[in-house]
C-alpha cells in the first residue's frame, strides 16, 4: 500500500523551474504546406488580377467577350456543345492529367501505390488528344466543299 500514496499524488508541473516559456522552432521547414500557400497566393493574386487582363484582350477593333467556337453562338446548342468539349479537351483535361501525373510522381517517391494515378493522368492526356484530333478532322471537313 505504500506505492497507492505515490501514484495518486500530483506530479510538478515540467517547466516549473524556468521563468519564461520557451517556444522551439520544428526541426524542419514544412514545404508542402509553404508551396501550397504560395500558389494559393498566386491563385488569389490571379483572380485581382484577371478583370484587367481581359479587358486587354481583343481581336481587331472589338473585344472578344460573347464569342463562341467559330462560326457558331454561344446562345445555340451546338455552339454550347462545342464549347464545353474544347474546353474540355483543351484546358481541364491536360490540367488534371497533369496533376494525377505528378500526383503519381510524389506517390512513386514515397513507395505508395501510383499505377492508378498515372493510368488517370495517362487516359485523360488520351481523351485530350482524341478531342484535338476529332476537332481537327471536323476544321478540315468544313473547308472542303
Amino acid at each position: 500500500m505504500r506505492n497507492l500514496s505515490a501514484f495518486w499524488r500530483r506530479a510538478e508541473p515540467p517547466c516549473s523551474h524556468r521563468a519564461a516559456i520557451t517556444i522551439e522552432r520544428p526541426p524542419t521547414y514544412d514545404w508542402i504546406r509553404i508551396s501550397l500557400m504560395f500558389a494559393l497566393g498566386l491563385i488569389l493574386l490571379g483572380n485581382f488580377v484577371a478583370p484587367f487582363a481581359a479587358t486587354a484582350q481583343n481581336l481587331g477593333t472589338a473585344p472578344a467577350f460573347g464569342q463562341a467556337v467559330q462560326g457558331q453562338q454561344a446562345t445555340t446548342v451546338e455552339g454550347t456543345v462545342l464549347n464545353i468539349v474544347n474546353w474540355g479537351c483543351n484546358v481541364i483535361a491536360p490540367v488534371i492529367a497533369v496533376a494525377c501525373l505528378g500526383v503519381a510522381g510524389w506517390h512513386f517517391k514515397s513507395g505508395r501505390g501510383y499505377l492508378g494515378w498515372g493510368v488517370t493522368g495517362i487516359a485523360l492526356m488520351v481523351i485530350s488528344g482524341l478531342g484535338r484530333m476529332a476537332e481537327g478532322f471536323i476544321l478540315q471537313a468544313q473547308g472542303i466543299q
